[in-house]
């Protein structure tokens, strides 16, 4: 199934979506048909899928799993001489809430782009997501008896209770109000120290990116772009130089907010590399990944227990209490997945768990159109 993954139309492509509503099947990344011009309250979209957005989910898919493992492992927080172990302690710092707000924000941005173009692909477009949010509860519900710390069954609620009402907000408002309402439930969520609480801020926010296609006109304002990681960059060292480690793990507030700054950062400075030629690396390596997100993220699981069944204790393989043994593992497992990922796209097009998540959303008349 061919999909366009260009992240910057061209001039004729740009007049194209300005005179026609073209909204992009976010499935599949390929465009939806529906010849029928542009309203007032049908925002247009990009045809060509956003490989920016791909890469940015796989590269996220990647650090979650990092944090996912110590737990199934059961490994220990304090070393032998009673500190925190040192690998430890930098998975906490740059690791653990870095990762999970991006890819909470892309779950929203996804989300976004999905409403531009889910009254063509359905005539109760909110049946049809809601369908899409209680399968994807029913994976997290099953998934938690392996990953109790997993975030699908927590997306699901967050995606039933905050995003499906919040599409019955007039469209000329909705930006707005989404925008504003998820950086106040973000702020309340970092002030109460993180974790899955920050998700409906990080949904909303990311409904209005998605919704008024920002990803895209960012691309286009490197400059813009700069100034963004600069001042998110200067935030979070500003916050590690004022602030130790016991610091920020007493007051979590600290630590959320750092999550945040620093996964700002590292998305800005993933959208930038993905315009200069680290792109042709970059793509091919996380973007089928990310389009296997859901695949991936419970296949990951799967493959720890595997590794786990195999060798319960990874304590023995290193001097760390097993961290490095279990990154390691991780980046075998990353290394499997881009692989399989890359290979099952090209020959199948769309991950299972996508493909079926796909159907259970829109039924087969929606699969066809």
């Amino acid at each position: 199934m061919s999909s366009d993954t260009s992240d910057q139309p061209s001039s004729a492509l740009t007049a194209a979506v300005t005179n026609t509503y073209s909204p992009i099947d976010i499935d599949t990344g390929n465009a939806i048909d529906i010849g029928a011009p542009a309203t007032a309250t049908r925002r247009p979209a990009g045809r060509a899928r956003i490989a920016t957005l791909d890469v940015l989910r796989g590269i996220a898919l990647c650090g979650i799993m990092i944090v996912n493992l110590p737990p199934i492992f059961d490994l220990g927080v304090l070393d032998e001489s009673g500190a925190v172990e040192s690998i430890r302690a930098f998975e906490q710092d740059f690791v653990q809430n870095r990762f999970f707000p991006i890819f909470s924000t892309l779950f929203g941005v996804g989300f976004g782009l999905m409403w531009n173009s889910a009254t063509a692909r359905n005539p109760r477009p909110r049946l049809a997501l809601l369908r899409r949010f209680l399968f994807l509860g029913l994976l997290g519900a099953g998934h938690m008896l392996l990953q109790p710390g997993e975030a699908l069954l927590p997306y699901a609620i967050a995606a039933i209770v905050i995003l499906l009402p919040s599409t019955w907000i007039p469209a000329r408002a909705l930006a707005v109000s989404t925008a504003v309402g998820g950086a106040l439930l973000l702020a309340a969520g970092v002030w109460s120290g993180g974790g899955p609480v920050i998700i409906p801020g990080l949904f909303l926010l990311g409904f209005a990116i998605g919704y008024t296609d920002m990803v895209r006109r960012a691309l286009r304002h490197p400059v813009r772009l700069t100034l963004i990681g600069v001042l998110s960059a200067s935030v979070s060292v500003l916050g590690f130089l004022l602030t130790d480690f016991y610091t920020r793990q007493l007051h979590l507030w600290i630590t959320a907010g750092l999550g945040i700054t620093m996964a700002l950062g590292l998305v800005v400075i993933v959208m930038l590399l993905m315009l200069t030629p680290a792109e042709a690396l970059l793509r091919p390596v996380f973007a089928p990944l990310g389009r296997m997100a859901l695949s991936n993220y419970i296949g990951a699981t799967l493959l720890i227990h595997a590794v786990k069944a195999v060798e319960p204790d990874l304590a023995q393989f290193d001097d760390h209490g097993g961290y490095l043994a279990g990154v390691l593992v991780c980046v075998g497992i990353m290394v499997i997945q881009i692989v399989v990922s890359a290979l099952w796209l090209r020959f199948v097009g769309q991950g299972p768990l996508e493909k079926l998540w796909r159907l259970v959303t829109w039924g087969r008349e929606g699969v066809r159109a």
